[in-house]
């Protein structure tokens, strides 16, 4: 008799989770505004997932308190305590059914094979990886990452997309060194940073652009290189993450109007490129090390910026 083929799950696609899931997440990111990567906030009860192939490598993160996770994976019953904190792995294109015993709260972390693939290509020469599955490891790298991207989604900001695709690098990379067949591969050594007319190329975009919505891909395709290497290799350069970069560019150039513009705080956010007044305060207080408010009210005494 034929086995019944199993469900496809794509779970960048709202149908897809009631497939699976009795209840939609409670929040789930916008597939068009995230590239390569998704977040879903889950809150379910006891359940028994149909059986079903994932379209995109998932990982879940254990927001609630302990649950015993019982998985099917190809034929084969796993059994584990799903702590607090810890991650799951459930690579696409494997049959699975899960079973959890009481109401969990989660978060399901998703990477898209192509994304993947595409750096371990970069990194390792390979045209082709496969992750390993995991039920229930600690992670606190992978668990940081989730709770920024939850964040991100619940605060959507200014700089939100640049952000969240240097997340999806960094993700991409430890999954690699961590969870893949690959993973004691050598991730090849980048010592010299950007050639200096590239690192030019790419800073002056960004001051020229500072109000815009900036990706790492748009700044990638710039100076002729893949979102990972340059990712990299600016950070080399520069000692500062590109989301960081645009960051302390922002808030240098909000300094610098509220020295020597009459603008008032919240068009100044506007203009370099901050979601609102809130977000730029914030920032600036950070660096600088004092309000926009203390600026105009005290321009003699401007403390000089610190390093993040």
């Amino acid at each position: 008799m034929t086995k019944e083929r199993s469900l496809t799950a794509n779970l960048k696609e709202a149908e897809s989770f009631l497939k699976i899931f009795p209840r939609s997440p409670v929040q789930v990111s916008n597939p068009s505004a995230w590239q390569g990567i998704f977040l879903a906030h889950h809150r379910q009860p006891a359940w028994e997932m149909p059986e079903n192939r994932l379209s995109q490598h998932i990982l879940s993160i254990n927001l609630g308190s302990a649950s015993k996770i019982e998985r099917v994976i190809d034929g084969r019953l796993q059994r584990e305590q799903f702590l607090p904190g810890n991650i799951a792995v459930y690579p696409a294109n494997i049959d699975y059914i899960l079973r959890w015993e009481r109401e969990s709260e989660f978060l399901l972390l998703g990477i898209e094979p192509t994304l993947l693939t595409q750096i371990a290509n970069e990194v390792l020469g390979k045209d082709t990886i496969e992750l390993l599955p995991l039920l229930s490891t600690p992670d606190p790298l992978i668990h940081s990452m989730a709770l920024a991207l939850k964040a991100e989604l619940e605060f959507s900001q200014i700089g939100g997309r640049l952000y969240v695709e240097n997340i999806a690098q960094t993700l991409a990379l430890h999954l690699l060194r961590n969870y893949s067949v690959a993973s004691q591969a050598v991730v090849p050594p980048t010592s010299h940073g950007l050639p200096k007319h590239k690192l030019q190329q790419a800073t002056d975009y960004i001051n020229d652009y500072l109000d815009r919505d900036l990706s790492l891909g748009d700044l990638a395709a710039l100076v002729q290189m893949s979102p990972f290497y340059f990712a990299r290799l600016f950070k080399q350069s520069t000692g500062l993450a590109p989301h960081q970069f645009v960051i302390r560019c922002r808030v240098e150039r909000a300094k610098e109007l509220l020295l020597h513009s009459s603008l008032g705080i919240a068009d100044i956010a506007a203009e370099v490129g901050f979601a609102n007044q809130s977000h730029l305060n914030r920032h600036f207080k950070r660096i600088v090390g004092v309000t926009p408010h203390v600026v105009i009210s005290d321009r003699k005494n401007l403390p000089n910026t610190a390093r993040t």
